[in-house]
C-alpha cells in the first residue's frame, strides 16, 4: 500500500532536513514524499532541491505564498498514495509511526481518518495523550456533534492521516485565504462532516516541536482574530452543509435521534459524550419529554464510558 507524506513548508529551512530524515528513516517502505514550499524566502528552496536530488521518493513543488490550506490542496493534488499523511516542516515522525498507522487502516477497514498521541519537545517537553480507553480506539462518527457545536475531534497537522476516498470528497478545500494558518482545523472538521469514521492511536508517534516561532502555538488570540476565525468557520460549515444537502434540514426530534445514534457508535470518552448531552439545549422545537429522554440515554452512555 503506497502512502503519501505531504510536507508543507514556509520558511522552516532550519528544520527541513531533520523533518525529511524522520520520514526517510521510517520502518514502512512504500512511501512517497511530497514537499510543498509555500513561497519561502529563506534557504528552503536550496535545501529541498538538494534533498530531492539525492532521493527519488521526494517530489518537490514550489508555489507562490498562499498559506497552509493552499499547500494542503496542492499536496493532495500531487499525491498518489492510498493514505495521505500530513506533516509540518518543523515536526518529526517517530521511526515506526507510519508502520503503526498503516496497520490500523489495514486491521480496521472502516477507519477513514486516524490521529495519534504526540510528544511536545523543544521549549516544552511532555506527552499529549487523549483519555480514550484503548490503544486503538474506534471513535465512530462525529458529523452531527461537529455541525451543531463545532466539536474538534483530532490533533495538530503532523498527527493526522486520512484515507484517500474520504479526502477526495472534500478536496480541494475552498476559502484558502481564510486558512493561511490552522488549516488542520479544516481537515478535522471536514473529515467529521463528510461522515468519516475516526480512529485514535494513543501511542505518542510524532514529535511536535515548540520553538517560539510556531505559526499558532503560543500566540494569544485577539478578539478581532477570534471574530474573524468564527466567520471563517461559519463560511466553511455553511458551504459543507450545502454540499452535503443534509445538516441544515435536521431539526427537532430527528436531530435528537441522530445525535443519540451517533453518540452510541465507537468508543467515545465520557468528556466527549457530555458535549452530546448538551445538544440540543436551546432547540425549542423539541418537547421537554423528548429532551429528558435524550439526556437520560446519553447519561447511560456516559456511565458506561466512565467504567472503562
Amino acid at each position: 500500500m503506497l502512502v503519501s507524506v505531504l510536507i508543507n513548508n514556509y520558511n522552516y529551512a532550519a528544520f527541513l532536513e531533520e523533518t525529511v530524515a524522520s520520514v526517510l528513516s521510517q520502518t514502512y517502505p512504500n512511501i512517497e514524499i511530497i514537499i510543498v514550499d509555500d513561497g519561502s524566502t529563506d534557504e528552503s528552496r536550496h535545501i529541498i532541491e538538494k534533498l530531492a536530488a539525492s532521493n527519488p521518493t521526494i517530489t518537490p513543488h514550489f508555489k507562490p505564498n498562499g498559506g497552509q490550506l493552499s499547500a494542503f490542496n496542492t499536496g493532495v493534488e500531487l499525491a498518489h498514495g492510498e493514505i495521505l499523511f500530513f506533516l509540518d516542516a518543523d515536526d518529526l515522525y517517530h521511526q515506526d509511526y507510519i508502520e503503526k498507522a498503516v496497520a490500523v487502516y489495514r486491521d480496521h477497514p472502516g477507519c477513514d481518518f486516524l490521529f495519534c498521541a504526540l510528544k511536545e519537545f523543544g521549549n516544552v517537553n511532555q506527552e499529549v495523550i487523549e483519555p480514550y480507553p484503548e490503544r486503538v480506539t474506534d471513535l465512530g462518527f462525529t458529523s452531527l456533534i461537529t455541525f451543531t457545536s463545532q466539536i474538534w475531534v483530532g490533533a495538530p497537522t503532523s498527527a493526522l492521516s486520512i484515507r484517500r476516498p474520504l479526502a477526495e470528497q472534500f478536496f480541494p478545500i475552498p476559502f484558502e485565504q481564510d486558512w493561511r494558518i490552522r488549516a488542520d482545523d479544516c481537515l478535522i472538521w471536514l473529515a467529521s462532516l463528510y461522515n468519516g469514521r475516526k480512529f485514535y492511536l494513543n501511542v505518542p508517534s510524532i514529535s511536535y516541536r515548540i520553538h517560539g516561532n510556531n505559526r499558532f502555538y503560543g500566540h494569544k488570540e485577539t478578539l478581532t482574530a477570534k471574530c474573524y476565525r468564527d466567520l471563517c468557520c461559519a463560511k466553511l460549515f455553511a458551504h459543507t452543509a450545502e454540499q452535503m444537502k443534509q445538516y441544515h434540514y435536521i431539526r427537532g426530534y430527528y436531530l435528537c435521534k441522530g445525535l443519540l445514534r451517533e453518540a452510541a457508535t465507537g468508543r467515545k470518552s465520557s468528556q466527549l459524550l457530555k458535549k452530546y448531552r448538551l445538544n440540543p439545549r436551546i432547540n425549542l422545537e423539541v418537547p421537554l419529554l423528548t429532551k429528558w429522554k435524550y439526556r437520560r440515554h446519553i447519561a447511560r452512555l456516559i456511565k458506561q464510558a466512565s467504567r472503562t
